[in-house]
């Protein structure tokens, strides 16, 4: 009888289920090709005549297109794998040219029919056999399409009793073996495939493990796993349709590895999510009446690489008949990041003029191809082009278009599409990204959304961790005031000028500026970092209050830095912030050109070199890719988006290439205290949000009246003029105190209308006269000169003042992090039927009360046995013996009670696991107490000692935490982003089937006992 094998339970179900797809299948012995080549040419020159007329007219010809094909897969020995990859993709994407014997001109050569994908000869063979006598590789299953090999499948066993097989061996045997040994086979190739039946990975040539992807669809359930999973898999990625369309649109290459030394191509696969949302946005534009749509996909799941496939699909779409592709973002910086990866992706006819006049010269006279460009070039730039075949692909769509700026940019370009990208959409009073880029037809207003719980699960972004600290400081409040009031007096205060003074004094920057607090959190993030973070190799960002207090932490650091290193050269830290020549000269030092803050960057990415430290404030907030970044030290208040994209910065997957350790999660060390701001920033925004509801026609006739009542003071006076004599005429119309604050009070209701209303296209016509009357009520109204000087001369003095009598500061650690989860999971669990929502705060039907102190007995009967015995002093089990005292009279009757009482437990059952491996280190005298070494304390102690009316629910939830172990660990578990996830996830479903909570401290418990003991 037959055994359970690799064939029969992992290869055979894929090839029928490629079969079932539209793959034919023809066994690798049976194909008509030779071992040693890697086309099946009669299949390929066949596929030349039919789609190439010069071929079909002299088939003799279909030689002059395979000699250099063939010579293109033999070159990738000596020019490398990738490059002669890429070399290859025109000529599949039917780019290339050729001008054929006895024909005049160059002629396009198609290998493939993209159009009608069930044109082409589409062949699925298993055990193909590569390479030449004594030097052979035998691949699982390879897809073949016009004779040419586009995928190659490798299979492991999902049955394996030995070694512990896994996706990641089957990736092995590709990256390491097959590529290498055989790399002209995979000249041709789209992507590869790993899978145990588990798990499926994907990736193009040469990608490192620890980047192959997962494919899926947006619409599956987060939790999907095991074989449907993999099922789904191949019925989405492996399509003859997806699998030319990887080909044809979604390939790109990237030079990259710049900062770390000499530049490597990869080649660019896309992920899922980003061909949704492609997809989605051609559809939209060939819409006949939508022309707008959202895209929300989370900080580090590849935004910018989606805008590239979208213009890659947009240009190349026949319909849209030759697009202009607009890029925006909002910041110059970001505009330059967006075009060197574009360019360095080889997208073609790719633009970034440097001045809003020559970007605007361009557009008006309908230049075709992709431009790059800021917002702020389309102020006031009138009509543009009246085209309709225009698409604007909009980064960070939050920021970029709310505003007067975003309203320029649709007037310039009245008939085109309008697409947003945000990782961090805002739905609030006074913006709803939603509304203005959604539509009110798609699910929650966006047309495809990619959340940062399904990038975590698939492995594309880390988890984030919070590591709160509790910074404490005492004010000697009755000793500040007086000494407050002794300087007040020698400097001869006014009562106005001693509240003026007061109030900057006790400002929020005042308590942050405090040197104490300053040393004590540089020596708190010196300790954690070199304790925690920099033995893994990974480096660190420091966010502070502002521009000054990035100076004194870079300084403080710099310090401690030198004073740890002794002799030794020290680690380095430096600061990058915006600095202009008006600034404090002190900082002048800190002004970087853009290639200097490039290089910096640079050193800060590169693995090995000494600069560990980032102090910002508010730049590399968005758009800063450095997977190397493990944690982020937040000093400063933050909230909603703005702290989202923030800390997103330390979620990219990095793996140390010197140990192979991958980042199991980003920290998060808040000396803030933003507490459940987290939790609000990861919960996404609500579409249905409502903005504040204006009478704007009413307004804005209200404010036509009010403004032209305060310019009838002024009447005859020239508004166009910027003289000194237009002013002081201005001035002789408020001629007194009187007349100032009759002005006054009409310059305020013009201003609260302005501010309420823009920026409404109604404004614009009196923008002129607004701007003129603000001019004059400047310069009319009394100024805080003397105010600023009084500060100047008093504020260093004070601030000195409030410091001196704050008192002792302490940075106190919990020593507990907290994972920061998405509030929808909850939401998508329920969804998913893991958790009935129904029973969700159910007892199991029939459970009866159990007191706590029948528990408690049964685990110190356990403990009894330990106090026994010679080393029953030990202070350990005295300390368990206490814990138990105190808890004896509690009692649960209902779910929370129930979770509490668990929790406790599971503290207790790690302490005795604990106190049991020490003893038994110094001797055998309680071997006899452990029945059987892979069973858990958990379920040891209910099995030995639970009282008969114990409940069946709580001795299943023991049971089942405790069979996590033996079923999902392996050594070296713990250090693996996929053993850490599948311990987590097996957790969850445990909690999740009793209707506990899946997030929380009982989760928590329960994965710090599994971790800890196993």
């Amino acid at each position: 009888m037959a055994g359970f094998n690799e064939t029969t339970t992992v290869q055979k179900p894929i090839l029928d289920l490629l079969v079932g797809i539209g793959w034919e299948h023809v066994r690798g012995e049976d194909l008509d090709r030779n071992r040693e080549d890697v086309f099946v040419e009669s299949d390929l020159t066949a596929a030349l005549a039919r789609l190439n007329p010069a071929v079909a007219e002299d088939p003799a010809r279909a030689a002059e297109v395979l000699a250099p094909l063939r010579a293109m897969v033999l070159a990738a020995r000596d020019d490398g794998l990738v490059v002669a990859n890429q070399r290859f993709v025109p000529w599949l994407r039917g780019q290339q040219t050729h001008r054929f014997q006895g024909r005049d001109g160059y002629e396009p050569v198609r290998l493939i029919d993209y159009a009608d994908p069930a044109a082409n000869r589409l062949v699925v063979s298993d055990e193909v056999t590569m390479g030449t006598p004594g030097h052979e590789c035998r691949f699982d299953l390879v897809l073949w399409v016009n004779g040419i090999p586009l995928v190659v499948i490798e299979t492991k066993s999902r049955t394996s009793t030995g070694k512990k097989i896994t996706w990641l061996d089957g990736a092995k045997d590709i990256h390491d073996v097959y590529e290498p040994g055989w790399p002209e086979f995979f000249v041709p190739n789209a992507f590869s495939i790993a899978t145990e039946g588990k798990e499926l990975r994907y990736a193009g040539v040469r990608t490192d493990l620890e980047h192959w992807g997962v494919w899926g669809a947006t619409t599956d359930p987060i939790t999907a796993h095991g074989w449907d999973r993999v099922k789904r898999a191949v019925e989405l990625l492996l399509t003859p349709g997806m699998v030319l369309s990887v080909v044809n649109d979604y390939t790109a290459f990237e030079l990259k590895g710049r900062h770390a030394g000499a530049p490597t191509l990869v080649k660019i696969v896309p992920r899922y999510p980003q061909v949704e949302a492609v997809t989605a946005i051609v559809a939209r534009a060939l819409h006949g009446v939508k022309r707008q749509g959202l895209i929300h996909h989370t900080q580090g799941s590849g935004k910018t690489l989606a805008m590239l496939f979208a213009a890659v699909r947009l240009i190349n779409e026949p319909a849209l008949a030759n697009p202009s592709i607009i890029m925006i973002a909002d910041r110059v910086q970001l505009v330059t990041q967006m075009y060197q990866q574009f360019a360095r992706a080889g997208m073609p006819t790719i633009e970034a003029p440097e001045t809003a006049e020559q970007l605007r010269a361009a557009l008006s006279a309908d230049k075709r191809g992709v431009f790059f460009s800021t917002v702020h070039k389309f102020r006031n730039a009138g009509v543009l082009n009246e085209r309709s075949n225009i698409i604007v692909l909009i980064d960070e769509a939050h920021r970029t278009q709310e505003g007067q700026l975003g309203t320029h940019l649709r007037r310039a370009f009245p008939n085109a599409r309008f697409f947003g990208f945000t990782g961090t959409p805002i739905a609030d009073a006074d913006r709803n990204t939603f509304e203005l880029f959604g539509d009110p037809d798609d699910p929650g207003h966006v047309m495809n959304t990619y959340g940062s719980d399904r990038s975590i699960a698939d492995g594309n972004t880390v988890p984030m961790h919070v590591s709160p600290r509790l910074v404490d400081f005492q004010i000697r409040s009755a000793e500040l005031d007086a000494a407050f009031e002794e300087l007040a007096d020698e400097e001869g205060l006014s009562e106005e000028e001693r509240d003026a003074v007061a109030a900057r004094a006790i400002s929020t920057r005042t308590f942050f500026a405090n040197p104490e607090r300053i040393r004590k959190i540089c020596q708190d993030i010196v300790e954690h970092f070199y304790a925690t973070v920099n033995p893994l190799g990974m480096k660190a960002q420091v966010v502070v209050f502002d521009r000054g207090l990035c100076v004194a932490y870079q300084q403080e650091l710099t310090r401690l830095l030198a004073e740890r290193a002794g002799d030794g050269a020290p680690d380095e830290s430096a600061v990058v912030m915006s600095v202009s020549s008006k600034d404090d000269p002190d900082w002048q030092q800190y002004k970087l050109t853009d290639a200097a803050e490039d290089q910096l960057l640079g050193r800060f990415r590169a693995f090995g070199d000494r600069l560990k430290f980032l102090v910002v404030t508010s730049k590399l907030g968005t758009g800063f890719d450095a997977p190397i970044e493990g944690v982020m030290y937040l000093d400063k208040p933050l909230k909603l988006h703005t702290l989202f994209q923030t800390i997103t910065r330390t979620n990219r997957n990095w793996k140390n290439p010197a140990t192979g350790q991958e980042k199991l999660y980003g920290l998060i060390v808040d000396y803030v205290g933003l507490g459940d701001g987290f939790a609000r920033a990861m919960s996404p925004a609500n579409p249905e949000t409502a903005r504040k509801e204006l009478d704007t026609a009413t307004l804005v006739a209200q404010f036509d009246a009010e403004l032209a009542t305060a310019l009838d003071r002024f009447a005859g006076i020239d508004r166009t003029s910027a003289s000194f004599e237009s002013l002081q005429a201005a001035h002789e119309r408020i001629p007194d105190t009187a007349a100032q604050d009759r002005f006054a009070a009409q310059y305020g209701l013009v201003q609260g209308i302005w501010e309420a209303l823009w920026p409404d296209e109604g404004l614009e016509a009196h923008l002129e006269d607004y701007r003129w009357l603000s001019k004059v009520y400047a310069s009319v109204m009394p100024s805080d000169v003397s105010r600023e000087l009084l500060w100047a001369r008093l504020g260093a003095k004070t601030t000195q003042l409030v410091h001196g009598h704050i008192g002792e500061v302490s940075v106190n650690k919990p020593g507990v992090d907290v994972v920061i989860a998405d509030e929808g999971t909850i939401a998508r669990l329920i969804a998913a039927g893991i958790i009935d929502p129904d029973e969700e705060d159910e007892i199991e039907k029939g459970a009866r009360t159990l007191t706590a102190s029948e528990v408690l007995d049964s685990i110190a009967a356990r403990l009894k046995r330990r106090l026994e015995g010679g080393n029953g002093t030990h202070a350990v089990y005295l300390s368990l013996a206490a814990r138990l005292e105190k808890l004896r009279d509690r009692q649960f009757a209902r779910a929370q009670e129930s979770i509490s009482f668990l929790q406790e437990m599971l503290d207790v059952a790690t302490d005795l696991t604990a106190a049991e491996k020490a003893e038994d280190g110094a001797g055998r005298d309680g071997l006899d107490l452990i029945p059987d070494p892979h069973i858990g304390a958990l379920t040891q102690i209910f099995n030995e000692y639970k009282p008969a009316d114990t409940p069946v629910i709580l001795e299943k939830v023991v049971t089942d935490i405790d069979q996590i172990v033996t079923e999902v660990k392996y050594p070296g578990w713990v250090n693996t982003k996929r053993g850490d996830r599948l311990v987590r996830t097996s957790i969850m479903k445990v909690l999740g089937q009793y209707r506990l909570p899946v997030q929380g401290e009982l989760f928590d418990h329960a994965y710090a006992y599994i971790a800890a003991n196993y």
